[in-house]
């Protein structure tokens, strides 16, 4: 159905390949035994179809996939904010859109300085119907037609380079004055140009046709065959050699709307053009999606109708039918909450294995940048399967969506929009730091009660030992000892570890001030000490220890 994934351009290098089953399709997905020939792989084969230049920004329409498929889309850095990459296929998209951004990318590509232009950037509508055939395979005459236009070429540049789009794209037409020829320019630089264009994906669409089960109004939709036009590595000079290939597609979302299931096998949506990375799919072109525009405009392009426009896919639709633009269930903002607020009553809106959380309602809201339309979005708590009495796994636990449970909260993060929750009610009033120091503590008295146990612990307190100090407190007036259980104390290499490193501290002494300023003299690593065992330390999780003198 649709092609293997895999990273996302930034961590290409080290892309892992998705199976087999993923392939982008050309029409309605259906089931199929594992893929022999491109055929067979959801390719369309029937009708031979012309390249679009598609670049961020672009509007396509697609079908998500199979979501239990989905990965992560950055391996190495910040892998728990790591946006999700979520099987897709590419349906189609605006013949109008396609054919306006080809030759916008075409202008680019091949536009010389034209004295007629003033020095601009430049090509004529002639010589782009020609590059548009020998490079994309398509006809401008036959696109003229379907769109209105006659077999007129000029009139239907004129007609996709209004003043709206000139404004906007900075391409201008005018009449060449010598032979009376339409052009086309650009405001682009020669460089700016080329850079423009050379980033472009080929990706092939033919237009759709009465087979395809869609309702023709005005054959203004193009059909993605499922193939990427690729060049070819050892193909060299000004006339290169291409290769088609499967194309490989994505939907890049946040993990917490993959956590909240906002995007279902099967829905139907319009998209942005993320990213193409030519060998982003084990070595096979890649194209990633977004709901929202790279370019931060907010607004899909692409026309009217169903491969048309549309604004920002959660805006416009919302798999658990919730307001995402303005809800009237935020009681809070994100800023205002701060660690062991708390108890809050919150609903469970998913349970996800993939981020090893549960994801809570707790009428939690947080600002929208300008660039996304402002006003209030709903901020999901993470509660993570760790903190629900030691659970490693979804079936550990007992919590199922749309539960009602109460919660607190364990950590903020105003940057990055998220926050932490715990069901644990000790957490009130403390600070992330102490949690924190918490959490450290008790996994070190676990590993020291796998080592040595409580009991035999306990059976040696008030045993008096000759140790060696491995470290002193920066902060505070205690050393890390390593006590010896047997022989003299002759150096390090001397020392039977039979006991694990604990904190020492001064007779009647509690945490305090440095040695220094407690008037305890200076100690280094390697320095002999006699001490007592006293059990544990609970506040730091390591063997307690009482400091009773240095020795030679």
């Amino acid at each position: 159905m649709i092609k293997r994934l895999a990273l996302a351009t930034a961590c290409a290098a080290t892309a892992h390949a998705f199976t087999h089953p993923y392939r982008s399709v050309a029409t309605r997905p259906s089931a199929a035994a594992p893929p022999v020939s491109m055929a067979e792989e959801g390719v369309d084969t029937s009708t031979e179809g012309e390249l679009a230049l598609l670049l961020p920004g672009q509007t396509v329409r697609l079908r998500i996939g199979d979501v239990s498929a989905s990965r992560k889309a950055w391996k190495k850095r910040r892998r728990n904010a790591s946006p999700i990459l979520v099987p897709c296929s590419v349906l189609g998209m605006n013949r109008e859109w396609m054919v306006r951004w080809n030759v916008m990318t075409l202008l680019h590509a091949i536009g010389e300085e034209s004295s007629a232009a003033g020095g601009a950037l430049g090509a004529t509508a002639g010589k782009i119907g020609r590059e548009y055939r020998k490079r994309l395979g398509g006809d401008l005459r036959a696109h003229a037609a379907a769109l209105g236009h006659g077999e007129s070429v000029e009139s239907l540049l004129k007609s996709l380079f209004d003043e709206k789009i000139q404004a906007e794209y900075g391409i201008q037409t005018l009449v060449e004055p010598q032979h009376g020829n339409l052009m086309l320019t650009t405001n682009l630089t020669r460089r700016q140009a080329r850079s423009f264009s050379s980033s472009a994906g080929m990706v092939q669409f033919r237009p759709e046709t009465a087979q395809d089960g869609y309702e023709l109004e005005g054959n203004d939709k193009m059909i993605h065959t499922g193939l990427a036009s690729v060049r070819l590595s050892a193909s060299i000079g000004k006339m290169p050699k291409f290769t088609q290939e499967p194309l490989g597609a994505a939907l890049r979302v946040s993990p917490y709307d993959e956590a909240a299931n906002r995007y279902l096998e099967g829905d139907e949506f319009n998209a942005f053009v993320y990213s193409y990375d030519v060998a982003g799919d084990n070595e096979s072109p890649l194209l990633v999606l977004s709901a929202d525009d790279p370019r931060g405009k907010g607004i899909a392009l692409g026309g009217t109708g169903t491969f048309g426009s549309s604004t920002r896919v959660f805006k416009r639709r919302n798999a658990r039918g919730g307001d995402l633009v303005e809800d009237a269930s935020i009681e809070r903002e994100l800023t205002e909450l701060t660690a062991g607020d708390g108890p809050f009553g919150a609903t469970v809106v998913a349970v996800s294995s993939h981020s090893g959380a549960v994801f809570v309602d707790c009428g939690v809201g947080r600002k929208r940048g300008k660039k996304y339309g402002g006003g209030m979005t709903k901020c999901l708590g993470m509660l993570r399967f760790e903190d629900i009495d030691g659970a490693t796994s979804e079936e550990d636990i007992a919590i199922k969506a749309g539960d009602d449970i109460e919660i607190y909260i364990k950590a903020v993060s105003p940057q990055s929009g998220r926050f932490m929750v715990t069901l644990d009610p000790a957490v009130k009033g403390k600070k992330p730091k102490d949690t924190k120091r918490e959490k450290q503590a008790d996994k070190r008295k676990e590993r020291l009660e796998k080592q040595i146990g409580q009991e035999d612990i306990e059976a040696l307190i008030g045993t008096i030992y000759d140790g060696i100090v491995k470290a002193k407190s920066k902060t505070g007036n205690w050393l890390y000892v390593q006590p010896c259980t047997e022989g003299d104390v002759g150096g390090e290499e001397a020392c039977d570890a039979g006991l694990p490193v604990g904190v020492a501290s001064f007779l009647g002494e509690s945490d305090g001030a440095s040695l220094e300023e407690g008037g305890h003299g200076s100690y280094s690593a390697g320095d002999h000490v006699r001490v007592r065992l006293e059990g544990i330390d609970e506040k730091r999780g390591q063997l307690a220890l009482t400091l009773l003198e240095q020795t030679p």
